[in-house]
């Protein structure tokens, strides 16, 4: 939200005696804006990516199914159909005319997701685990990794985006008079300020919202990085507070997987189950939704000793302590996951807007300081932060080579590429080309601002007077 400032917080003398926050803000949209567009236009596309997995995979559009969801008949289909793959989840569909996912692990070693009808149980065909849900997660999280310091990045970027909404309040006195203050003024530079203004206002419940959620992962991506290693409440991994014990059983010594489901629904029959886990630390894991409200399905679990079926352990979101509650209810308030299409639909507007905010902000600033005359000021050590900040996210793409190999078939002993479906890798493609032309036309914008103008070395300068 650029404004002209009041002389805020300054003597009569001209000293100033608390910070310039049109300084600040100005400081971040100029040379953080890039990172920011990044995140948010990221992020907005990750809220729909379920959506436009669904959209570009035809064999997956079916007539609705109302019915209950027959997760033995699913399993039993897919062995069937690869009787030497081993099955690692199962989750129900996620709309009425979405297919049930079933990921698997071929003979050959490599992950695929099985689609599976829910009506009729037939199989409808496989893609490699590499989705456009699943590109937009590893790049919005961590930048498919970046050597470990990647999540570090991306969730650190939850502070310059609070501060860029603090200090827009501070400077943009009687903000919330503002709301419906459109001034279109006598040039195309005033209507899209005033226009800046009004996005940022009306953003602010998303802002607050996106902030806090992304010092949340930044939190605890240090406390799993740096401080105990822990990451879940209860698992039969290592990196949980309480570690269920690994149980190693024989297959023919298993109880059937159709047993062992209702053995489940037994033990919690509030849970409406959305996802199966046949053997997870040797355990069957089941995850699901209750009456539970703003958590993600995990915080609803239960495992059974595979042999017995017997309870080993039982979680129900409301015996969580408030750290762990929090923990599961920050997906879906990142994410907009929990009304549906609705709230993704929300989430993905305004994450277009924050994206739209962060490039237009700086951009006006720019307008401002050249019609001021002090367009040059400055610009180089801008232009190279603002440039780096451009190449930063291209560092992913031959991380994400490395991912598509891990994923891949093992034939001869050499791990290959998995396969890509082509409505992915059209539309990733297509997405990481729109992406870094816009940015590129981005600074070009901005070089022209200020092109031949003497360059300045001061923070000043760079921020804004």
């Amino acid at each position: 939200m650029n404004s002209d400032p009041a002389p805020l917080g300054r003597k009569q003398t001209g000293k100033p005696v608390k910070p310039r926050w049109f300084d600040w803000h100005s400081w971040i949209g100029v040379c953080l804006g890039l990172m920011l567009f990044s995140i948010c236009w990221s992020g907005a596309f990750a809220a729909l990516s379920q959506e436009l997995d669904w959209l570009f995979t035809p064999a997956a559009h079916l007539p609705p199914f109302a019915g209950h969801v027959d997760f033995s008949g699913i399993f039993a289909a897919v062995k069937q159909q690869f009787p030497h793959a081993r099955v690692e989840f199962l989750q129900e569909p996620l709309y009425a005319v979405f297919p049930a996912s079933v990921d698997i692990i071929t003979a050959q070693g490599e992950r695929r997701i099985v689609q599976v009808d829910p009506a009729t149980l037939a199989v409808l065909g496989t893609q490699s685990l590499f989705t456009i849900e699943r590109f937009f997660r590893e790049y919005h999280e961590a930048l498919f990794g970046f050597y470990g310091v990647g999540k570090f990045i991306i969730t650190a970027f939850s502070l310059p985006l609070m501060l860029a909404m603090v200090s827009a309040l501070l400077f943009y006195r009687r903000w919330w008079r503002r709301f419906f203050e459109l001034r279109t003024g006598k040039t195309r530079v005033s209507l899209w300020s005033s226009l800046h203004k009004i996005a940022g206002l009306w953003s602010l419940w998303f802002v607050v919202l996106i902030a806090l959620t992304g010092f949340w992962y930044l939190f605890e991506e240090g406390r799993y990085k740096l401080g105990d290693g822990k990451f879940a409440y209860t698992d039969s991994f290592p990196l949980a507070v309480h570690v269920l014990p690994k149980i190693q059983i024989k297959p023919q010594d298993r109880l059937p997987f159709e047993t062992l489901l209702v053995h489940a629904q037994s033990a919690r029959p509030d849970m409406r189950i959305t996802g199966i886990y046949p053997n997870r630390g040797g355990y069957f894991y089941v995850i699901g939704q209750s009456d539970d409200v703003l958590v993600r399905d995990r915080a609803n679990k239960i495992y059974l000793d595979p042999q017995t079926g017997a309870v080993v352990f039982n979680q129900h979101a409301d015996d969580l302590s408030a750290y762990w509650r929090w923990s599961d209810m920050a997906d879906p308030l990142h994410f907009g996951t929990f009304g549906g299409v609705i709230t993704k639909i929300i989430w993905f507007v305004f994450g277009l807007i924050l994206s739209g905010l962060a490039l237009s902000g700086a951009w006006l600033h720019m307008k401002k300081r050249q019609r001021s005359g002090k367009a040059g000021a400055g610009w180089r050590g801008t232009f190279v932060m603002a440039a780096f900040f451009t190449i930063l996210p291209l560092v992913s793409l031959p991380i994400m080579a490395v991912y598509l190999v891990r994923i891949g078939p093992l034939i001869d002993g050499q791990r290959h590429m998995a396969e890509l479906p082509l409505g992915v890798a059209a539309f990733v493609a297509c997405w990481l080309v729109l992406t870094f032309g816009i940015k590129l036309a981005w600074l070009w914008s901005c070089y022209r601002l200020n092109k031949g103008k003497k360059p300045e070395n001061s923070f000043r300068a760079v921020a804004g007077t």
